[in-house]
C-alpha cells in the first residue's frame, strides 16, 4: 500500500525542506523568494493528503453502508458487520510489499530528510564542533591519516590494515545517516553488533557498522553545496582556509585528542594540494594499481551497480549522498585538468573508456 504512504512522505520531505531554507544564510531576498516556493510546495501536498485521506473516508463509508447493507442486510446483525469492515480494512496493510531494498520505507525517508537538506546539516554540523578547536588534536607527529586513490585500487583493504595498527578514529556506517553530528546520532541511536558481511561490491570485502569508509565526502558535498559536482564529471578544486579550519574542526570532533583521524575518501584527489598545503601534520597515502586491471575491475563494479541500481532505485540516492561517482548510473570521472573535460564520452562497456580514467 505504498501508494498511500506517498503523499505523506512527500509532506514529511516538503516540510523538513521548509524548514532547510529557513535555517538557511541565503540573503534575505533570495531566502524571501524561496521560503514562499517552498510554503506553496508544502500546502499544496498538504491538501492533496487530505483529498486522499477524505476520498478513503468517503469510500469506506459507501462500502459499508451501500453494498455491506445489499449483501448482509437481513443476515449479520451489526456488531459484526462492523467486525467484517474493520478486518476487511486492515487487511491489504498486512499483506506484505516485495522489498527490493536492504532499506525499508521509512528508513528511506529517514535518510532523505537528513541528507537532502544541506543547510539544516550546517546546523548539525555547527553542534558538533561546538567548543571544539582547530588544534585540539592528536599530539603526535601526524593527528590524521587520509588513504585516497581511483576506485578499485586497494583504498578500503589498506585502510582497514591501518585501522587494526593504530589508535584511529573515522566515521562508520554506524553514523548514517547524522553524518555531520555523530556525537549527537550516538546518543539516540546506539546499534547492537551486526556481523559483518559482503558489501554491495562482492569482492569479498566484508563491511559492517563499525567499518571505516567513505562517509567524509558528505562534509564536502555540504559546504561547496556540491559546486564541484558538474554533469561531465568531479571538478578539481581547492579548500579556503576557512574551509580547512572547519574541516580540522570536524575531523578533531570525531577523533578527540588521543586518537588519529582516519579518512578514506577517493575525491579527496580533487581537491589534495589544498589539503596538504593547509594541512602539515597530515600523511597522505595515493593508491595506485596496474591499470589494465584497475579497468576492468572498474568496469566490472560498474556493470554490476547498473544492475543493482535498476532494481532499487535507492541505491542510487545512497551513493550520489556520499560523493560516489564512480560506477553505476550517476557516474561521473575526475576532472583534473583541461583534456578530461570529454572524459564521460564513449561506451562505459568497453575497456577502453575505463582506461582513460
Amino acid at each position: 500500500m505504498f501508494w498511500i504512504k506517498l503523499p505523506f512522505f512527500k509532506l514529511a520531505k516538503c516540510s523538513v525542506a521548509l524548514l532547510n531554507t529557513l535555517v538557511s544564510d541565503l540573503d534575505e531576498d533570495e531566502k524571501f523568494t524561496a521560503v514562499n516556493a517552498q510554503v506553496f510546495k508544502t500546502t499544496g501536498t498538504l491538501f492533496l493528503v487530505l483529498g486522499q485521506s477524505a476520498i478513503v473516508i468517503c469510500l469506506s463509508a459507501a462500502i459499508y453502508t451501500g453494498m455491506f447493507s445489499l449483501i448482509f442486510e437481513n443476515a449479520l446483525s451489526s456488531g459484526v458487520k462492523m467486525s467484517v469492515l474493520a478486518v476487511g480494512s486492515i487487511i491489504p496493510f498486512l499483506i506484505p510489499r516485495k522489498q527490493t531494498s536492504d532499506y525499508s520505507d521509512i528508513a528511506q525517508l529517514f535518510h532523505h530528510l537528513i541528507l537532502d537538506n544541506y543547510h539544516l546539516g550546517k546546523r548539525l554540523l555547527a553542534r558538533q564542533i561546538k567548543d571544539t578547536e582547530v588544534n585540539n588534536h592528536y599530539t603526535g607527529r601526524f593527528s590524521r591519516v587520509l588513504v585516497t586513490g581511483l576506485a578499485r585500487s586497494g583504498t578500503t583493504a589498506l585502510t582497514k590494515e591501518l585501522e587494526k595498527r593504530g589508535p584511529f578514529a573515522s566515521l562508520d556506517y554506524s553514523n548514517m545517516p547524522f553524518l555531520l553530528a555523530p556525537r549527537l546520532w550516538a546518543k539516540i541511536y546506539n546499534p547492537r553488533q551486526v556481523e559483518n558481511k559482503e558489501r554491495a561490491h562482492g569482492d569479498g570485502v566484508k563491511v559492517g557498522l563499525a567499518s571505516v569508509e567513505a562517509l567524509e565526502e558528505y562534509f564536502f558535498k555540504v559546504m561547496k553545496q556540491d559546486r564541484y559536482i558538474l554533469d561531465n564529471g568531479l571538478e578539481k578544486h581547492a579548500l579556503s582556509e576557512e574551509e580547512n579550519a572547519l574541516y580540522r574542526k570536524y575531523q578533531n570532533s570525531i577523533s578527540g585528542a588521543d586518537k588519529v583521524y582516519l579518512a578514506k575518501n577517493n575525491n579527496a584527489i580533487t581537491r589534495l594540494p589544498s589539503l596538504i598545503k593547509y594541512n602539515p601534520d597530515l600523511v597522505v597515502f595515493v593508491m595506485v594499481r596496474d591499470p589494465l586491471q584497475h579497468a576492468y575491475s572498474l568496469m566490472i563494479q560498474h556493470q554490476k551497480f547498473l544492475a543493482k541500481q535498476e532494481n532499487d532505485p535507492f541505491i542510487t540516492d545512497y551513493m550520489t549522498w556520499l560523493g560516489h561517482h564512480e560506477f553505476g548510473s550517476n557516474q561521473r570521472p575526475f576532472l583534473l585538468q583541461e583534456e578530461d573535460r570529454d572524459l564521460h564520452i564513449g561506451d562505459p562497456n568497453t575497456i577502453e573508456y575505463w582506461l582513460k580514467r
